[in-house]
């Protein structure tokens, strides 16, 4: 039986509480060190890259989401790692990356880069996907973001 299976049935029995680590891959060295913990304990494992540090254009990692799954996998293999590991996108939104913001980009333009990036997620094998559409760099400082607009339709 693999670990997520076996997981599933101590969760459901109720003899066991799980919790599932994610670890952020924000080096080489902290991807291959989770993915060596969860082969050396048997146990599933999620990584949540955030836009800042794996993204199109590479991130601060140097790793598109192609590239950041293929190393993910390549240390998988390293360690004889056959059980889930779960790339994940962290804060996948608007105005979360920093270069967007740097760059004064238009709600309408951010929202194309991060949909292409979604994309380029989902075509790598990303398994959770975080989208948060909480962040709006038009509003004055300190002005939250109304429900009403996190929720609504595009207009086009």
């Amino acid at each position: 039986m693999n670990s997520s299976v076996r997981i599933i049935r101590l969760r459901q029995s109720g003899r066991a509480q799980m919790t599932l680590l994610a670890a952020c891959p924000n080096s080489a060295a902290v991807l291959e060190a989770a993915v060596k913990v969860a082969a050396h304990n048997n146990v599933p494992m999620l990584f949540a890259a955030t836009l800042n540090q794996v993204d199109r254009d590479g991130g601060y990692t140097g790793w598109t989401p192609a590239e950041f799954v293929r190393q993910l996998r390549g240390y998988a293999e390293k360690y004889n790692w056959q059980g889930p590991l779960y790339p994940c996108l962290d804060h996948g939104g608007p105005w979360l990356k920093d270069m967007h913001t740097l760059a004064g980009l238009s709600l309408e333009d951010t929202m194309a880069e991060v949909k292409q990036t979604l994309t380029a997620c989902l075509e790598a094998g990303y398994q959770l996907l975080h989208i948060d559409p909480t962040v709006d760099r038009s509003l004055p400082p300190g002005q939250p973001l109304a429900v009403e607009t996190v929720v609504a339709e595009p207009s086009s």
